[in-house]
């Protein structure tokens, strides 16, 4: 099992500081780097999100430039509300800058006035995401790409460049049964939140008893879990959500372990303090002694 960071979206963490937190989570052995994805806050929702939101691909764009060797995520690409090709040639042109780095997790998206804001109808979100990831993946792999869909449809269209990996992976995010069904007949792997040890085993059986019964080959399969982490200077007293990472030093480590067995591809770490360098210092203490236990 491997560990991610996720690019801070709770506090107003700068796009300076996200850059710093990238390199340094390559400089310290993180296996991937995420960003995240909202267009805009309405006002109803404002004080849950920060209110700095880069645009992914940009932000992915500069971290490619200034990192090597590190995986680059997006967590996720509300993709219903972008028109999928414009998409497909972003990801497969940043595929490329970054020397063949990049996974995408999408995601239908949840927030009907951002929609609404955004003059993107919210109903039809579910199917628009399907069709949309096939035509991606159309675009990526066809020499000549031809598609007739509900909502696009285009024929014998030229699409360059291709991404540079023999096969750039999407992920498809949310925690429903039928975000793992989506993620089964549509995607490569799948990327829930916030799930405890013994509720992500518990979605990992359904996944596996849906992919059996549409007989899909799942040895290996990729399933990566966000998670919300804080380290405190005392034990967690049981006010804080059983599925987050927070409490003392060796408690959260423990809480990160519990994972491996589930035998997943990795925990991306969500971080919850406001401040820059409590989660550098985090950083440090995740990499220095939780990574060579891994």
């Amino acid at each position: 099992m491997e560990l991610g960071l996720a690019l801070p979206i709770i506090a107003n963490i700068s796009i300076k500081d996200q850059l710093r937190i990238a390199i340094k989570a390559e400089e310290l052995g993180f296996a991937s780097i995420w960003a995240s994805d909202h267009i805009i806050i309405p006002q109803e929702w404002k004080g849950r999100f920060s209110d700095i939101f880069p645009d992914p691909f940009i932000i992915l764009t500069a971290i490619s430039q200034n990192t090597s060797k590190i995986t680059l995520g997006t967590s996720a690409i509300i993709l219903p509300y972008r028109n999928p090709i414009i998409v497909a040639k972003m990801l497969s042109t940043l595929d490329n800058v970054s020397g063949g780095r990049l996974i995408c997790t999408v995601a239908p998206g949840w927030m009907k006035e951002e929609f609404d804001a955004l003059g993107i109808p919210y109903e039809g979100r579910i199917d628009k995401t399907k069709e949309f990831i096939t035509i991606m993946k159309k675009l990526w792999n066809d020499e000549l790409g031809s598609f007739s869909g509900e909502y696009y449809s285009f024929e014998n269209v030229s699409f360059q460049p291709k991404p540079i990996q023999d096969k750039l992976e999407i992920w498809m995010g949310g925690n429903a049964d039928a975000a793992i069904e989506r993620a089964i007949d549509f995607a490569d792997g799948w990327q829930p939140i916030w799930f405890s040890p013994d509720e992500l085993k518990n979605k990992i059986n359904y996944l596996e008893e849906y992919a059996s019964k549409k007989n899909v080959e799942i040895n290996n399969y990729n399933i990566s879990l966000r998670n919300r982490i804080l380290l405190t200077d005392s034990k967690d007293n049981g006010n804080n959500p059983n599925t987050a990472l927070i409490g003392e030093k060796n408690e959260v480590f423990e809480k990160i372990l519990a994972y491996k067995n589930l035998k997943i591809k990795e925990v991306v770490l969500d971080f919850i303090s406001p401040n820059i360098e409590e989660i550098l210092e985090t950083m440090e203490t995740v990499g220095k002694e939780l990574i060579p236990e891994l």
